[in-house]
């Protein structure tokens, strides 16, 4: 090979290094300009105003779908089934344009659970088959592209490879934004926690770029009425016992209580005996000798942080009724002990908050009381895109 041709293929190579460099960040580019776009659109449809106002429901690609938003187009549905070779392939044929699943493809979609979902990628000749699945509710997808009739099966994103359980409990849409396909993935669940996670993986030059991801935290909603569970009949609760006074005064400490331990799990206990008179703590501090209940240990990482939205989240996410924090409750002027913690089924833990009422008798106390707290997420306090 002469000395010429040797650096002319060096050129070559130098050239198409560079385009490819550029071609990457262009891409990365996109995708953070799409990311920002959705963003704004979500901050400019979000519910956002004060504590009166209804949370948003659902997750937060749906929740704009509702809507016409400019540059944002949601992926269209197909067809719904539950899965078997000859349904998915009728299905098919009967599509416009029609189109026969290959054996390869059949295969792929064995893997799925039988209930699933057929979404096309806006301006894409890409289509998602997707199922749900298990008590951890993990997404399973399956991608295909279908061109003049005929198709064959693409392959996931490639972080997918070894995100195992990176799937469950999350809500995965497929739109186009400013008209780039994206897979979205929200992290959203019935969970404590007041902040979401949106992962947008783009689809571009016949493959899966590498993904932007845009960061949410919540101010949290309350409600006593609209609840995630049934809980009085799920924990078999019996009738309050709340005295001739009845159970509004308890309602309304139960949620005041909630309300503060959300702001500041750490130093609720602290504000709450301080707006106390001597006698109320002294009354408190018999309560909880004779409960025998200490003190939660203090769950909050990384040190007292309460004017951090997201490090007070943290902290109060970590109280459940099985580790609640331990409250003095004042009605009419008398104390009671209170726990405060969320609800949790199994290994699950609920947003939704359970506020238990025990009053002192001779040498131990009696639950007198217990209320459910709904909390879901309100406005948006922050969203910043990475």
């Amino acid at each position: 090979m002469s000395p010429s041709s040797t650096i002319a293929r060096a050129a070559i190579a130098f050239i198409m290094t560079v385009a490819l460099a550029n071609t990457a960040r262009a891409a990365a580019a996109s995708c953070q300009e799409a990311t920002q776009h959705l963003v704004m659109l979500i901050k400019n449809n979000w519910p956002s105003s004060d504590e009166n106002t209804p949370a948003a429901t659902g997750d937060m690609i749906g929740w704009i779908a509702r809507k016409s938003s400019a540059g944002f187009a949601a992926g269209a549905r197909r067809f719904a089934l539950t899965y078997s070779h000859r349904e998915f392939t009728g299905r098919a044929e009967r599509l416009k344009p029609p189109f026969t699943p290959s054996k390869e493809l059949l295969k792929a979609l064995d893997n799925l659970d039988a209930d699933m979902v057929v979404i096309g990628l806006p301006g894409t000749n890409i289509v998602a088959a997707n199922s749900i699945g298990g008590t951890a509710h993990c997404n399973s997808t399956v991608f295909f592209s279908v061109s003049k009739g005929r198709m064959r099966v693409v392959p996931g994103p490639q972080a997918w490879n070894n995100d195992v359980g990176g799937s469950c409990g999350l809500t995965r849409s497929f739109a186009s934004i400013d008209r780039v396909a994206f897979i979205i993935d929200d992290n959203v669940d019935s969970g404590p926690s007041m902040a979401s996670t949106l992962t947008l993986t783009p689809w571009g030059n016949g493959k899966w770029l590498d993904p932007c991801r845009a960061d949410f935290v919540f101010a949290p909603y309350f409600n006593t009425t609209n609840l995630q569970n049934d809980w009085v009949g799920l924990n078999n609760w019996e009738n309050n016992d709340c005295g001739i006074e009845g159970c509004e005064g308890f309602r309304r400490a139960a949620l005041s209580l909630v309300k503060q331990t959300q702001i500041d799990r750490t130093g609720v206990e602290d504000h709450l005996l301080a707006a106390m008179t001597t006698s109320q703590r002294e009354a408190y501090g018999r309560l909880k000798r004779i409960a025998d209940r200490p003190d939660t240990a203090d769950l909050l990482p990384g040190g007292d942080d309460a004017a951090n939205p997201a490090t007070a989240t943290t902290a109060a996410a970590a109280l459940t009724d099985k580790g609640p924090l331990v409250l003095p409750m004042v009605v009419d002027g008398r104390v009671f002990l209170a726990t405060v913690g969320h609800f949790t089924i199994g290994w699950r833990v609920f947003s939704d908050w359970k506020v238990s009422v025990e009053t002192g008798e001779a040498d131990h106390t009696r639950e007198i009381a217990r209320f459910a707290i709904g909390m879901t997420q309100g406005p948006i306090i922050s969203a910043t895109v990475k």
